[in-house]
């Protein structure tokens, strides 16, 4: 039986619990699992038990890792250097440890420094998430069908590799590899500035003397460009905090953006804005097109496998021998 520790049951720790648990025992990439859950809230541990993201809850981080070989630290980025800190000498030997944090170099970094060589660390980040906070808000379908990016820490061991990648398909998610720095330049444009771009509109319009009389008139448009703003403040100053310097880049270019855009309003310029805005439809309707959620050659993996055989699962249940298939 695969013993699973989650730190943190929040939005994030609470839907993997749901999602490992309302698995398949027989079918599962796991198997029979125990998941244990540890806060330092206990209002929402005990939330997370109700809603059964977990079958046990921890009183300490000790009891909740002791006997652990997955430990799925689901804390603020912020807060992953003091879980780790606290953890080193609390981990078993041979434990695998992975976390959720939408910023990656740092968190190897400091799964460098602190945790010890006797465990194994693989960066995990769900592109998925909500604008809502919380276990009452977790789902077991949060991560269904989305892309799951890994970045293994140098000489981890295959088995915890392979016990991570179980772990992402039980949940219904995607593999996706990918390098920490990449990761973070990535992320910053399609995750971290749209939120910047959210909560910039939010609070430059709800500042305005007419606000008052302007709310009225806001619609789905305003709404759903705002959603964003309704995520937590505490979280997202701390990917701000630890991915700094791309998402430093990707302002800079939105401000030269938005200033040609001002001048091309300001001079009345139809023939430019047009343009502008008939490449920004046309490129989202081809990201639309092509799936989201597909990475970089999945469409042509997937027509050569069923064009071959019948497609198996992803992998074979942890420990029980050589996957089947490496996706791309």
């Amino acid at each position: 039986m695969i013993q699973i520790a989650i730190i943190g049951v929040g939005l994030i720790g609470a839907s993997l619990g749901m999602a490992l648990r309302s698995a398949n025992e027989r079918e599962s990439p796991l198997g029979a699992i125990t998941v244990t859950g540890f806060d330092t809230n206990a209002r929402a541990l005990s939330e997370a038990r109700g809603r059964l993201a977990i079958d046990r809850e921890a009183r300490t981080l000790a009891d909740a890792v002791r006997d652990a070989h997955l430990v799925i630290v689901a804390v603020p980025v912020q807060a992953i250097r003091a879980v780790f800190a606290d953890l080193a000498p609390l981990l078993p030997a041979g434990a695998t440890v992975t976390d959720v944090a939408s910023t990656k170099t740092q968190v190897l970094a400091w799964a460098h420094e602190l945790l010890p060589t006797t465990v194994d660390f693989i960066g995990g980040h769900p592109m998925a998430g909500s604008e809502k906070s919380g276990p009452t808000a977790a789902s077991p379908d949060l991560f269904r069908n989305a892309i799951y990016c890994l970045s293994p820490r140098e000489h981890a061991r295959e088995t915890a590799v392979r016990l991570v990648e179980a772990m992402v398909e039980q949940i219904g998610a995607k593999l996706y590899y990918i390098d920490p720095v990449e990761h973070d330049a990535y992320v910053a444009g399609v995750s971290h500035l749209p939120f910047m771009l959210s909560t910039a509109l939010m609070d430059l319009v709800s500042r305005s003397p007419g606000w008052r009389e302007m709310a009225p008139l806001a619609a789905t448009g305003f709404r759903d460009v705002t959603r964003l703003a309704s995520g937590s403040a505490e979280m997202h100053r701390d990917i701000c905090l630890t991915n700094r310097e791309a998402l430093a880049r990707w302002l800079d270019d939105m401000a030269q953006r938005l200033a040609e855009l001002r001048d091309q309003v300001a001079a009345g310029d139809g023939e430019a804005l047009l343009a502008w805005f008939r490449h920004a439809q046309e490129a989202r309707e081809q990201w639309l097109a092509a799936r989201p959620n597909m990475r970089p050659g999945e469409q042509e993996f997937n027509e050569m496998i069923d064009m071959a055989y019948e497609r198996p699962g992803l992998f074979g249940r942890w420990g029980s021998g050589p996957r089947q298939r490496k996706q791309p």
